[in-house]
């Protein structure tokens, strides 16, 4: 599991530029192999990097414990108050408003999930659910922002993931179950590409005025998603998680 978690450590594709990674999974595979032959095959390091990027990335996006996104409760989207972004914005942003946030990405992505296009608003409606894109659990555990700043050759820095926790640029209003599968279960992300060097999301009557999804946000979360699947991980914590239910013990944490 370790020398594949490692090989796909380099897996972040640059993170919102549209040139790939200098060394490619096999390239790095054979480094591996190479440094542990030169050392004796002591395993000492690559197991300390493999568990720390483990703990701070993998199980503090698919199981990160503390405070979960506080969500208010269920309301009609509001979709007149383009003209308060600037009370909105400051709202989610300093006072950690859900129902700001979630106006804010509503006037930038219009009135259907992003994913299933289901509509928030009219006949046959699904709830919207703001979904943090790196977990809003994680905005006070600093171990994990710099995991973060590392982890992504520091294209996102530490101060920006605590800035950005509870922004536009790291939430985009989906459905109750594509939330779950996204947040819950790591089983989705979203690759950010430019086209015609631009990044295009969201179709409502303030995507000029709210910031988009950051890219290398996006990309993050999609690279900790491949690797929690590739790695083995996400069988691991199926299983545990699953005997957790099936059984009477002590709730099974994560890190």
């Amino acid at each position: 599991m370790i020398v594949r978690y490692v090989k796909y450590f380099v897996q972040v594709d640059a993170l919102g530029s549209d040139r790939s990674s200098s060394v490619s999974p096999d390239d790095w595979a054979a480094i591996v192999h190479q440094e542990l032959k030169q050392n004796g095959g002591n395993l000492t390091h690559l197991t300390a990097l493999a568990s720390h990027y483990l703990t701070h990335l993998i199980i503090a996006f698919r199981n990160p414990g503390g405070k979960k996104t506080p969500q208010d409760s269920i309301h009609t989207p509001n979709i007149k108050r383009i003209e308060e972004i600037g009370v909105l914005f400051q709202s989610a942003t300093v006072h950690l408003s859900q129902s700001a946030l979630r106006d804010l990405v509503l006037l930038r992505d219009g009135t259907r999930c992003p994913i299933t296009r289901y509509p928030f608003v009219g006949y046959r409606v699904v709830a919207p659910r703001c979904a943090h894109i790196i977990p809003f659990a994680v905005h006070s555990k600093i171990h994990v922002h710099h995991a973060i700043e590392t982890f992504t050759g520091q294209t996102l820095r530490a101060e920006l993931v605590q800035e950005f926790i509870n922004h536009p640029a790291n939430a985009m209003n989906i459905q109750g179950d594509a939330h779950d599968s996204m947040d819950r279960k790591l089983a989705w992300g979203i690759e950010a590409r430019l086209v015609d060097h631009k990044w295009k999301f969201g179709r409502g009557n303030g995507g000029d005025t709210v910031q988009l999804p950051d890219p290398r946000i996006c990309n993050l979360h999609l690279a900790v998603a491949r690797v929690f699947a590739t790695s083995g991980a996400a069988e691991v914590f199926d299983k545990y998680l699953g005997d957790e239910h099936d059984m009477t013990q002590v709730p099974v944490y994560f890190g």
